[in-house]
């Protein structure tokens, strides 16, 4: 099953690398997204005893046609529609291929655009998807944006002082879909919010010692 995982990707990877509307280092980005968003899948379906295929293979593909559209709610079904290309010479039975059509659908609203059986595969996409949005590498993605390293000090603490405490307060409220992607995702707010923690705590030393 590795060989259908191989090839997804390099279905994904070949679609952006095709995409003119964005540049090499998003490229990179989504396709390195999607691998951990399938890893962290493909975790949860098997410890929640899941169909690992349908999940890591809509995983896989759950951005592929995400540049296609201008319209980001739209990005889902419109990725769902470009992986067919894939999917149908995939070997795949056309029950999977729907269940992971409709999971790659679903993934940013909930919304397929047609009637069809929630799944739990479904949801492990979407969790795995908002998982990745705050992992680790997420906290060096948001410093690069907010170009940490030429904001004063002062700036970055009341900043990110604000967004800690929307960030547990977050982190109190959502949950997923499982146990094992609440735990996951509890953990990666964790990790996020002590280092936002430590480094306000930091910042605010940034001062004429009194």
């Amino acid at each position: 099953m590795n060989e259908l995982y191989t090839k997804a990707a390099a279905f994904l990877k070949n679609t952006l690398n095709g995409c003119e509307k964005i540049d090499n280092i998003e490229k990179q980005y989504r396709y390195e997204h999607s691998m951990r968003v399938a890893n962290i899948a493909s975790y949860i379906a098997k410890q929640e005893g899941q169909d690992i295929t349908i999940t890591t293979v809509a995983a896989i593909l759950h951005d592929v046609g995400k540049f296609e559209t201008d319209i980001n709610a739209d990005h889902g079904r419109v990725s769902a529609d470009v992986a067919m290309t894939f999917l149908e010479k995939s070997g795949l039975t056309d029950k999977q291929i729907k269940d992971i059509h409709y999971a790659i659908a679903t993934h940013v609203d909930g919304k397929a655009g047609y009637d069809y059986e929630n799944t739990p595969e479904a949801e492990t996409v979407s969790d795995a998807d908002n998982i990745d949005r705050f992992g680790v590498y997420r906290i060096y993605q948001t410093m690069q944006y907010d170009k940490a390293d030429t904001t004063p000090a002062v700036d970055l603490a009341n900043m990110y002082h604000e967004r800690n405490i929307k960030r547990k307060d977050f982190k109190e409220n959502y949950k997923l879909s499982t146990d094992t992607a609440n735990k996951l995702f509890q953990r990666h707010l964790q990790i996020q919010a002590d280092f936002f923690d430590n480094l306000v705590s930091e910042l605010k030393e940034t001062t004429i010692p009194q």
